[in-house]
């Protein structure tokens, strides 16, 4: 999805363009989908909620951890790679300002749920090794071929350049 013309500035324009980003997801709400960004992002988002004095955004409680809301869908951090650096990292733009993605994405388990669902090829593959002759330990390989699909192509959609600021 486009930013626009320019940086956005005002919160309530911000929020609308969430929604904006939900409605272009069809049948996206908390059972089957959530919103994805950066720490950061997601701080900001609920730190301007709160200062607006909205009620749409929410915590409620999935697998046993609070999980902060819009309009009934999670607001998730992607996290982090091994290395430290996050899998959704800010960008500086010219003029220094940080700018993130979000993604809105609705899950389905096969082709007719028009989601994003998972592929495997045969299961999980365990081959036993054996020991390993320099040293005392058991060698296993496991074999899982894994993809992603978009069926109905309305399951994901993208708003760019949010600033985090």
């Amino acid at each position: 999805m486009p930013r626009g013309k320019g940086p956005v500035v005002n919160g309530h324009d911000f929020f609308d363009l969430l929604d904006t980003l939900t409605n272009q997801v069809r049948g996206i709400d908390g059972t089957n989908g959530a919103l994805y960004m950066n720490a950061a992002l997601r701080a900001k988002i609920a730190s301007g909620f709160r200062r607006l004095g909205g009620s749409e955004l929410l915590t409620k409680e999935i697998a046993g951890k609070p999980t902060t809301m819009w309009n009934g869908i999670p607001l998730l951090d992607v996290g982090q790679r091994l290395d430290g650096t996050d899998v959704l990292p800010l960008t500086v733009e010219t003029g220094g300002a940080e700018t993130g993605d979000i993604y809105a994405v609705r899950f389905g388990a096969s082709e007719a749920d028009a989601g994003l669902s998972g592929l495997t090829n045969g299961g999980v593959q365990v081959t036993d090794l054996g020991e390993s002759h320099d040293k005392p330990v058991y060698r296993t390989r496991i074999d899982f071929y894994c993809g992603l699909a978009l069926f109905g192509g309305k399951a994901a959609a993208r708003l760019t350049g949010v600033l985090n600021g």
